[in-house]
């Protein structure tokens, strides 16, 4: 089972949290071992905006074939994931999985019980970064745009009008507080989204982070 870094704060319902909280900060849990090149596994915290913790998203640590994907491609790896309530990290509420591509990233994203819920896919774009939020039969869902004159930024639209529905922003510092060594912090904006695609828009913060964040810490 994935290990949970300790973390002293109070706790909310992860479901809840997923279909009710304005915004979540997902924010990676970093240990010593990492700052001495050792590849581990990598962890997630899902917070609310004033620091309670709903659940835990947690990379399977694997065998030998695991390790050496971390060592030798690092943020390229291929991956499986666990996201887990706060209070119960021995029962899946989310499952994500991104296999080997060797061009554009790709996450499956399904339930505890193994039901896909949806795709993040990466697209081919020159002036800016984007990916598709689909469902599972491919449907479009929603779009996450990232212009190249705000890396830290993507916006999420869907509809017709193709209005904002929510965004990922990466955060250098914030209200939650520093409890981590060397953390990637992300505000996910879940605004006017339904629960699938809000669900999809947190499990794309984590392929943000390791498609274009991991490696430049």
């Amino acid at each position: 089972m994935p290990r949970a870094p300790a973390l002293p704060t109070a706790t909310v319902p992860l479901a809840q949290a997923l279909d009710g909280a304005p915004r979540l900060v997902v924010r990676q849990a970093r240990d010593w071992a990492e700052l001495l090149a050792w590849e581990s596994p990598n962890r997630y915290a899902l917070l609310t905006e004033d620091g309670a913790l709903a659940g835990w998203a947690l990379e399977r640590a694997g065998g030998g074939g695991a390790f050496l994907a971390r060592w030798f491609l690092k943020a390229n790896r291929p991956f499986e994931m666990g996201v887990f309530a706060a209070a119960d990290t021995a029962r899946e509420v989310l499952r994500l999985r991104r296999p080997f591509t060797f061009f554009f990233s790709r996450l499956e994203v399904a339930d505890g019980a193994g039901r896909p819920l949806g795709v993040v896919r990466q697209r081919f774009s020159i002036l800016r970064r984007r990916l598709d939020l689909e469902a599972p039969g491919g449907r479009l869902l929603g779009r996450l745009t990232g212009p190249l004159l705000h890396p830290w930024t993507f916006v999420l639209t869907a509809g017709e009008g193709e209005r904002e529905v929510g965004r990922i922003e990466k955060r250098w510092s914030g209200g939650v507080s520093e409890v981590f060594t060397d953390a990637d912090t992300f505000l996910v904006t879940l605004g006017g989204a339904d629960p699938a695609l809000r669900r999809l828009l947190v499990a794309a913060a984590v392929l943000v982070d390791f498609r274009w964040f991991e490696d430049v810490e």
